[in-house]
This record gives structure tokens, C-alpha cells and sequence, in this order.
């Protein structure tokens, strides 16, 4: 739990400072959009090898608050919109599903 509190926090700042580059009107286009938060996935993801099978549903929820974030700037929507919705319209997986991916993939 420990560990993805500090990558949440971590990951938020990263989020917060690229969404300071992109404004939620007009504009950088989508691949723009698309590419910053792949340095954030990039970010969480980093290690989900060893993390992917102890993950919990307290450690999913806050591993997806930034990619909310993510999502909701990606896809040019508001604080309002659902995850589900946000993660849906940007078109990113989410995260706690790719690193079980990776982890079956890969090991």
C-alpha cells in the first residue's frame, strides 16, 4: 500500500504539471494529448512486473486517480465525467489491468 501511495503521489504532480501545458480548450490535438500521458502510464507502470499480483482494490483505486486525470485532459472533458467514461472517450486501458497483462505476458 505503501508503495502506491508514493507512486500516486508522484503521479498526480506529473499529471498536474503536464496539465498546466494543455489547456482544456483548444490546444495541443489528441496525439499531443495522447503522448504526455504516456509518459505518466509510463511512470506507473514502471515495475508492475513485481506489483501486478499483489494488487488490491484500495491499491486500484489509487492507482486510478491519475489516470483519470490523464484521461479527463486526453479526451478534453471535466472533473465531473465518470473514470469509466474518461478512460472510455481517451481510449486508455485501465492501468491496473495492463500490468496484469505485462506480468502474464512476461512472466
Amino acid at each position: 500500500m505503501e508503495h502506491f501511495q508514493r507512486l500516486a503521489s508522484r503521479l498526480m504532480s506529473s499529471a498536474a504539471a503536464l496539465a498546466r501545458l494543455l489547456p482544456n480548450f483548444g490546444g495541443p490535438n489528441s496525439a499531443c494529448r495522447k503522448l504526455y500521458a504516456g509518459i505518466v502510464r509510463s511512470m506507473a507502470l514502471y515495475g508492475a512486473l513485481v506489483w501486478a499480483d499483489h494488487l488490491t482494490a484500495r491499491n486500484i483505486v489509487v492507482l486510478r486517480r491519475p489516470q483519470k486525470v490523464m484521461a479527463v485532459r486526453a479526451s478534453r472533458g471535466y472533473r465531473t465525467i465518470s473514470y469509466e467514461a474518461a478512460c472510455l472517450l481517451a481510449r486508455f486501458p485501465p492501468w491496473d489491468l495492463e500490468a496484469k497483462t505485462l506480468a502474464s505476458l512476461y512472466l
